[in-house]
């Protein structure tokens, strides 16, 4: 990490022939692609909106090739179907949105003839795309069109013996928010009612969320819904619903918007249950003046005995904040986390992208993440760290770097129900530009409160920074950071791996390792992580 801003690196002669001859090969593979009547490829701004979602078929050949198979990522994995000459495909999207581009990547049975439909409901189709001559293949294929629903239909076998099989089915769009949110419901947190902050990790809950009570220190619970990104309200009203019959419904006028008003107790969210809950905004207070978007909806539930937590694969990319290494034992904050999580009996499956003064944007440009953020893994949680201060000296760069360079690779990359976690970085002991460490903390608190609410993928904001105020303001800038003033000591090394284990693993951190640190200590950075992240 520099702490001199802007950096912009110098591009040597070699590095700039470099990139002539990469565009001119590019533009030459262009045109040689129009030439041969290929279709154009999808806007580098659109991401694979098909991934991972839900998928229905005519039939399949057998177990080994379900139809799951053509939109998990995975090229090594194919859908087959029977072995008839019509058959279909159909991935539903979640959500209707802009289309642009669908690939086929065809294993040997491909289809010679077959059309493409699109629809936003499931019951109108209009067709976008037929051919009679196809040559499988890799094929690209331009769309234009709002839709939830994409469907090819296969009527010409290339191999009469046998059905049709595809390696990978990927459409290509802008993604859609959830129903509700893109207009006016943001998402909804799980509130400590105690701290009165979310449990962060289970915050924001998504479909499939799975709030394991015995993980949790209290169970004085609410749930707090946002606004999406700029958006209004007159009023949200909350419905709770449970498979066992339980039922309740709120109408809150005025922010923050709460389930059972603020911060006061939900008696359901401590009965173990499947809940379904629906947010809907209205223009008018008391639920007047007209629905404002579609209600959110998540699926979720509660358990009161112990979930077995599952092996995490975990993505984090930062630079030298995440990338110091403790002088007792030379592990950086990933090894920590995950030396943690061996000690409480977890697995978590590191990918790390660390490259020590970079921004994110460099380190992406530096092709040091592109295979990462391939889909070839996929992740539970990808966490990034941006250089120290671009956040708040910086932000159009930072939300710059996020929505646009990072931000199409999540659909991808991600698996359902994964989530963005952004590490918000620590004031530096020299504040400058800011005249005070205080303003340059709440610089820091802006940028990254907007970068989340602005970021339709869902996330959440690991409290770094608020951690480290509330120990120097009782102990001194020295207890967490070395004598540069700009790299953490071991202390806050250990610090910043209990706040991730916890919200990475959903569980209070209280209980981890104490690894190198005296019992003491740790006992007492894990008590602040605890209490940050709303355990």
């Amino acid at each position: 990490m520099t702490p001199a801003l802007p950096y912009r690196p110098r591009t040597s002669r070699r590095k700039l022939a470099a990139r002539i001859l990469a565009l001119t090969a590019t533009l030459l593979s262009l045109l040689g692609a129009l030439l041969a009547g290929a279709t154009a490829p999808a806007r580098a701004a659109d991401v694979i909106v098909s991934q991972g979602k839900a998928v229905t078929v005519s039939s399949v050949e057998s177990s080994a090739t379900p139809a799951s198979a053509a939109v998990d990522g995975d090229g090594g994995t194919r859908w087959s179907s029977g072995f008839a000459a019509t058959q279909w495909l159909q991935v539903d999207l979640g959500a209707a949105g802009p289309v642009s581009q669908l690939d086929i990547s065809w294993e040997a049975a491909y289809a010679k003839a077959f059309t493409i439909q699109l629809s936003t409901d499931g019951g109108t189709y209009t067709q976008a795309y037929a051919t009679t001559s196809g040559a499988g293949g890799q094929q690209g294929i331009a769309l234009a069109g709002t839709a939830r629903y994409v469907r090819i239909n296969l009527t010409t076998r290339a191999l009469s013996a046998y059905g049709y099989s595809i390696w990978e089915f990927q459409v290509h769009g802008t993604a859609a928010a959830p129903p509700g949110t893109g207009s006016t419901v943001g998402g909804v947190a799980l509130v400590n009612d105690v701290s009165k902050k979310p449990v962060l990790g289970l915050s924001p809950l998504v479909d499939g969320s799975v709030v394991d009570l015995t993980k949790l220190a209290n169970r004085d619970l609410s749930i707090q819904a946002s606004l999406a990104h700029g958006a209004t309200a007159g009023s949200l009203t909350f419905t709770l619903t449970g498979a066992k019959g339980s039922s309740y419904t709120r109408t809150e006028n005025t922010a923050p918007y709460f389930l059972c008003n603020d911060y006061v107790d939900c008696p359901l969210l401590a009965t173990a249950d499947a809940y379904t809950l629906t947010v809907q905004a209205y223009a008018g207070t008391d639920a007047t003046g007209g629905a404002k978007g579609a209600p959110l909806v998540v699926h979720f539930s509660v358990s009161a005995t112990a979930v077995a937590a599952p092996a995490l694969d975990v993505l984090f990319v930062g630079n030298s904040l995440l990338g110091t290494a403790t002088a007792a034992t030379g592990e950086d904050t990933l090894a920590l986390v995950r030396h943690m999580a061996t000690a409480a009996g977890r697995t978590v499956r590191v990918t790390e992208v660390i490259h020590f003064g970079n921004t994110l944007q460099q380190t992406y440009d530096a092709g040091e993440v592109t295979a990462a953020l391939s889909g070839a893994t996929r992740y539970d949680y990808i966490v990034l760290q941006e250089y120290s201060t671009l956040v708040a000296t910086d932000p159009a760069s930072a939300a710059d770097t996020l929505m646009n360079t990072y931000a199409p690779a999540f659909g991808r990359a991600l698996k359902p129900g994964g989530k963005v976690v952004l590490f918000k970085d620590w004031a530096l002991v020299d504040p400058s530009p800011f005249a005070t460490r205080a303003a340059e903390t709440a610089a820091i608190n802006s940028g990254y409160t907007a970068l989340s609410s602005g970021l339709p993928t869902p996330n959440l904001v690991a409290p770094i920074s608020d951690e480290f105020e509330a120990v120097i303001a009782s102990k001194g800038t020295s207890y967490l950071i070395v004598a540069d003033g700009k790299h953490p000591n071991d202390t806050a090394i250990y610090l910043d791996a209990a706040t991730l284990y916890g919200i990475l693993f959903r569980e209070s951190p209280r209980n981890a390792a104490d690894l190198y640190l005296p019992a003491a200590t740790a006992s007492s950075m894990r008590e602040v992580a605890a209490d940050a992240i709303g355990y």
